[in-house]
């Protein structure tokens, strides 16, 4: 799948009739698994980490909504029950300046349902949800060479599976706390204990937008000063999961980062994070909250499949299907969160021309060079990136944000009509040979 129909239906993306019934083929072959669809980009990723000092795996859940398919076979329950769909959850490989790297870790699964009249004891005897997060550092593994790996989660990555899986294969962990857990043993809690703690400094941060069906839910993107603390404590192992009896506790280094005085009617900022890192100076500390900051790299990610992929407008009907669509989708999503780092003004490759030909083909580059007024050897992905939002809406002034998804794939959509006009017009032009 190419980027140059990646919002289309599959016909539309083939094209020719041969490619539509190959795609499908494969989208439908039981003896190809998901795993292996994305093998060979997951181990280009680790390759890539090597050496880069510090690599972030950060990773997160998202639903995947095929309500609206009541055909589709072998799909679980989402949110209350009423919708019907898959869970995904992706590792992506991301540097601490926020580059996306790749794929580490990929997977899918329905929300198990829990038989009447069962016990705690089995409950936790059998897989659950939780476990989707330990189960991946597990298959990604030890740190790639000369990298230190460190899992950054939100705070459905809390559970101690998590941070023992961490731990049992020397890699890092940055978490956001969603347990008020007993700390050291004591009867004093972890947000009791932190908020006592002294600070050692402030910083800004960005909030991200956030918007659901429900207006009072909707939070406005901002920008907001924050104190800093931090701490180390003693997380035990929980006692009412056997899996984890006799286990010693892990020894857990927190920074708190808290908004002291939000605007009328915000919410504040208040990051509770647990970490394999330690942080004992306010720059450590200051470090660690723009890590946890990356996450929003991921949803990101989840934006560019859904609203721009439209993976979940696919008409598939079997959830093991959708799964091998999916496995190619975050491929693709992943080439155009890459090729999106490089416009920005603090990638070190925005300006080589070079590096943009390792992305986009040589016929995009051509027409969004003329539409750019400039010359297709000399088109940066900084150049691209803008011309392609512009051509979708985006005024591009000096005190605009950098654009949306929505005005990228109006362009990018534009654009591909124009790649398809200018295709066809060089395969009907006249050989200019006489007969």
């Amino acid at each position: 799948m190419s980027l140059d129909h990646a919002g289309q239906s599959i016909p539309k993306r083939c094209g020719r009739w041969a490619d539509i019934l190959g795609a499908y083929r494969l989208l439908s072959n039981g003896a190809v698994d998901s795993d292996q669809i994305q093998r060979p980009h997951r181990q280009l990723t680790r390759e890539a980490c090597v050496g880069r000092g510090v690599v972030l795996a950060v990773a997160d859940i998202t639903d995947l909504d095929y309500t609206d398919h009541p055909k589709t076979t072998g799909l679980g329950k989402l949110g209350d029950g009423r919708q019907r769909g898959l869970q995904q959850h992706t590792v992506l490989a991301v540097e601490p300046e926020g580059d996306v790297l790749g794929i580490l870790d990929q997977r899918w699964y329905t929300r198990p349902e829990s038989p009447e009249g069962e016990t705690r004891r089995e409950r936790h005897s059998r897989w659950c949800e939780a476990d989707v997060w330990s189960d991946a550092v597990r298959t990604i593994g030890a740190s790639p060479g000369g990298c230190r790996l460190i899992h950054v989660g939100d705070r459905g990555a809390d559970n101690f599976a998590m941070i023992r899986a961490c731990v049992q294969h020397g890699v890092g962990f940055l978490i956001r706390a969603m347990h008020d857990r007993l700390v050291d043993g004591g009867p004093e809690r972890l947000w009791e204990f932190m908020g006592r703690r002294p600070v050692l400094g402030s910083m800004e941060v960005e909030v991200s937008a956030h918007r659901t069906g429900l207006k009072r839910d909707r939070r406005t993107a901002r920008t907001a000063r924050v104190a800093l603390r931090s701490g180390t404590v003693e997380i035990p192992a929980p006692a009412h999961d056997h899996r984890h009896a006799g286990a010693s506790p892990c020894l857990v280094h927190v920074v708190y980062v808290r908004e002291q005085s939000p605007p009328g009617g915000a919410e504040p900022v208040d990051w509770m994070l647990l970490s394999s890192e330690a942080a004992p100076t306010g720059e450590d500390a200051r470090r660690l909250a723009r890590w946890y900051s990356r996450r929003w790299s991921i949803e990101e990610f989840h934006r560019v499949e859904k609203e721009g992929c439209r993976l979940e407008a696919s008409q598939l009907d079997n959830a093991d299907d959708l799964k091998r669509l999916a496995a190619v989708t975050g491929v693709v999503a992943v080439r155009l969160l890459r090729l999106r780092d490089m416009a920005s003004d603090a990638h070190a490759g925005r300006g080589d021309p070079a590096a943009l030909r390792g992305l986009v083909a040589e016929q995009w580059i051509v027409i969004v060079a003329a539409l750019a007024r400039t010359e297709a050897r000399t088109l940066t992905a900084q150049q691209f990136w803008r011309t392609v939002a512009r051509q979708g809406g985006w005024i591009g002034r000096n005190s605009d944000p950098r654009p949306g998804w929505k005005c990228i794939w109006r362009g990018w959509y534009d654009i591909s009509l124009m790649v398809r006009g200018a295709t066809l017009a060089e395969q009907t032009k006249p050989s200019g040979k006489c007969v």
